[in-house]
């Protein structure tokens, strides 16, 4: 929380100099001590700390019981930093004249700093109870209660202070913001923080937490020009440039929060909360390496922060160090031992690796923990047969019961996972209903524009035509490294993807977006090149070949020398076109499964990644026909044998026959470990990372018959009748 100006030490030169007047006369320049000590403080007020140290210590050398003097000292060091040494030379001046109400304000002022917030207490109230008048003795207890999260005294406090100014007091009506909007109040924050600014124009701290209080009613507009107008009436004032950020990296605007942020740094390199906020703006834009050259950065200076070693386990996990990651979760549980999203991370890694038992355990301490955390029970489901008297069966029923629309958005996970232990009991109806609800939910967060993406699939089409593969724009990288694993979520890519990586020439990349990344970056360096797919019309031969070097070297770079490597970021279906124009010789595997299934199984699935028309069987069923027509459409352009079509129920009625395919096609020769695919000890990220470490089994096929009529709408837009055939004029692909 931002928290602006209004807790200064109470030291002035007109309190000194009227303490003293009548001090005996000393040697030198000045008349007396007392005048010795009010030009300490003039020098200590226009901040020549040095002088006023100097004529201080004079003062003390000459006359040891001058407590103004000693008084004047402690503000000195403590403004230097020296916070112990400062307090020992206050707490002098108060045994030696404990009357002097300054004394006991400077004091509480510098205990609260040091974190003694008892004895700043103490000593505030005693400053007050000498001298109840002081208004900025009463702001400065306020900023203690505040301190202590006693916000409703500290709100009373800073009142006192601002009716002792009859409302004129600035500081106080910003402090009074900051206690309401601790206390969640941000309206009545707002408020506050305008009658500061009504009483001082030109108060950025103010301006500065005006927008975090309107960020936190998501008025991001507003918020943003308040942030603007802080950093205008004080360009360095960094915390509302990191606000600022913060605000738009919330809204995605990962681009925008960087330019301020680099301008910061230039100025102070290793500033630790702006280094945090660039590490969550590179993650943001997916720039993995640069996000973690911030952290790094970062944890030099603060080892211990949980937050910071989460993001750190994070880009671990996508860039596969599963080791590295799974230690940063442990790490961040060490510096804070019941950290919820450190444990559900922690579980997550752990099933990547396989070890699920140890997966298990984190999710459970999670929820124990914390037993209304919803996202720990989706997490958890997979892992998990429920039976009838499953003890997380009770426990996610109860949560569910809750339920009444309000907040809808934290029951979305709770109604997932209810789906998947319905499933698991039998009682396909109740599964399905809570299917529905939490997609239902999901879906009230997403935005699909069913028109626009039609169009994105026409535009794909338009550019690759027969005529662009008969001349194309560049001859291509020879390379036959990389084998692309396309199709819709869950059409049994992640079983086809295990078997090719359990062969010993085969690297299983798994759900890579370094494509889209480094298309990213040539547009990047070359503004002109327009978005996909008019980009392919518009790149030079020297653009593709810096495509396909970047996707080569990065994903190389995990793989090392394997022979293959597989990509199996599903969406590439959108790309199949510009893969084969950057690479002639890979592979293109497309994994398909009875449209009816892929699509049941994609509608009863909570995907990290948002797919809005995923969570409405209408729009699934339309966007899955559209799919699909894709998919002709490559194979009547391609060249012949650049695409092999893996359905996954052929795979389970004969595995062997169909995994002896998909090795030839990748020009490799055949190694029996290819059967033994449940065994092979890799890190599986995507949703199915429960199934693969099975044998195969037969259930999922044909699923979709178990939920009867609850599935028209979707037969509908598939055009599928009862029977999951074609209707009349369709024709079954």
């Amino acid at each position: 929380m931002a928290l602006g100006a209004g807790n200064k030490p109470l030291v002035s030169a007109e309190d000194i100099g009227a303490a003293n007047r009548a001090a005996e006369k000393a040697a030198g320049r000045f008349v007396s001590f007392g005048q010795a000590v009010k030009v300490a403080g003039d020098h200590f007020g226009a901040g020549r700390l040095d002088q006023a140290e100097k004529i201080a210590r004079q003062v003390i050398e000459a006359k040891p019981d001058n407590s103004d003097a000693h008084n004047i000292l402690g503000a000195v060091l403590f403004r230097r930093g020296q916070t112990e040494e400062g307090l020992g030379e206050v707490r002098e001046a108060i045994r030696l004249n404990g009357g002097i109400a300054v004394y006991h304000a400077n004091r509480g002022e510098m205990e609260r700093k040091a974190g003694n917030l008892e004895a700043a207490e103490r000593s505030l109230q005693r400053a007050i109870k000498l001298q109840p008048r002081s208004a900025q003795a009463l702001n400065n207890l306020g900023i203690v209660y505040f301190d202590q999260r006693k916000y409703q005294d500290a709100i009373d406090t800073y009142n006192r202070a601002i009716d002792l100014t009859a409302g004129a007091y600035a500081e106080a009506h910003n402090n009074v913001g900051n206690a309401y909007r601790a206390l969640g109040r941000s309206a009545e924050a707002i408020e506050a923080y305008e009658r500061a600014i009504e009483r001082r124009a030109n108060y950025p701290e103010a301006y500065n937490n005006l927008g975090s209080a309107l960020r936190d009613l998501r008025k991001f507009e507003q918020a943003e020009m308040s942030y603007q107008r802080a950093i205008a009436l004080r360009p360095d004032y960094y915390e509302a440039v990191d606000n600022m950020a913060s605000l738009l990296i919330m809204q995605e605007r990962y681009e925008d929060a960087l330019r301020p942020l680099s301008e910061i740094l230039k100025a102070q390199p290793n500033r630790a909360s702006s280094l945090l906020l660039v590490a969550r703006a590179q993650m943001g834009r997916h720039s993995i390496r640069q996000a973690e050259s911030a952290l790094k950065a970062y944890l030099k200076q603060r080892p211990d922060s949980a937050e910071a070693l989460i993001m750190m386990g994070q880009i671990c996990h996508e860039l596969d160090r599963y080791d590295e990651a799974v230690a940063s979760y442990e790490a961040a549980l060490k510096a804070r031992p019941n950290n919820i999203e450190a444990l559900n991370y922690l579980g997550v890694a752990l099933k990547s690796v396989g070890r699920m038992d140890d997966a298990r355990a984190a999710f459970m301490r999670a929820i124990e923990l914390q037993p209304n955390a919803p996202g720990t029970y989706s997490n958890i489901a997979d892992l998990e047969k429920f039976t009838p008297d499953h003890p997380l069966l009770k426990s996610l029923e109860e949560f569910a019961a809750r339920d009444n629309g309000k907040f809808a958005d934290r029951f979305i996970s709770v109604h997932f996972a209810l789906g998947k232990a319905y499933d698991d009991i039998g009682d396909h109806v109740k599964a399905f209903d809570h299917y529905a609800r939490g997609a239902a939910r999901k879906r009230a967060q997403l935005e699909y524009k069913e028109t626009e993406t039609a169009d994105f699939f026409d535009s794909v089409e338009k550019v690759f035509s027969a005529e662009y593969f008969a001349n194309r724009p560049y001859e291509g990288n020879p390379s036959q490294v990389p084998v692309f694993i396309v199709g819709m979520p869950r059409s049994g890519s992640t079983l086809t993807e295990q078997i090719l990586a359990s062969h010993p020439a085969i690297y299983g990349a798994g759900e890579i977006k370094t494509l889209t990344y480094v298309l990213g970056a040539v547009r990047q360096r070359y503004p002109s090149i327009p978005k996909y797919p008019e980009s392919a019309l518009s790149m030079k031969p020297g653009q593709f070949a810096a495509v396909a070097k970047m996707y080569l070297d990065t994903i190389t770079e995990r793989a090392g020398t394997a022979a293959r490597i597989t990509d199996k970021l599903l969406s590439n279906f959108y790309f199949v076109g510009l893969i084969n124009t950057l690479f002639p010789n890979a592979r293109i595997i497309h994994t398909r499964r009875n449209p009816i299934d892929t699509c049941l199984s994609t509608f009863t699935k909570l995907f990290k990644d948002e797919m809005a028309h995923s969570y409405d069987l209408t729009d699934l069923g339309r966007y899955y026909r559209r799919y699909e027509a894709l998919m002709a459409h490559w194979r009547r352009v391609l060249p012949a044998g650049a695409m092999l079509d893996v359905v996954y129920e052929d795979v389970v009625a004969n595995t062997e026959a169909k995994a002896r395919e998909m090795i030839a096609f990748c020009g490799l020769e055949w190694d029996d470990r290819c059967l033994a695919f449940h065994k092979t000890e890799r890190p599986v990220k995507t949703a199915s990372v429960s199934q693969v470490r099975k044998p195969l089994y037969g259930t999922s096929v044909a699923r979709w018959r178990k939920y009867g009529d609850r599935l028209k709408p979707l037969l509908d837009a598939l055009g599928l009748d009862e029977d999951g055939q074609p209707t009349a004029g369709l024709s079954k692909n």
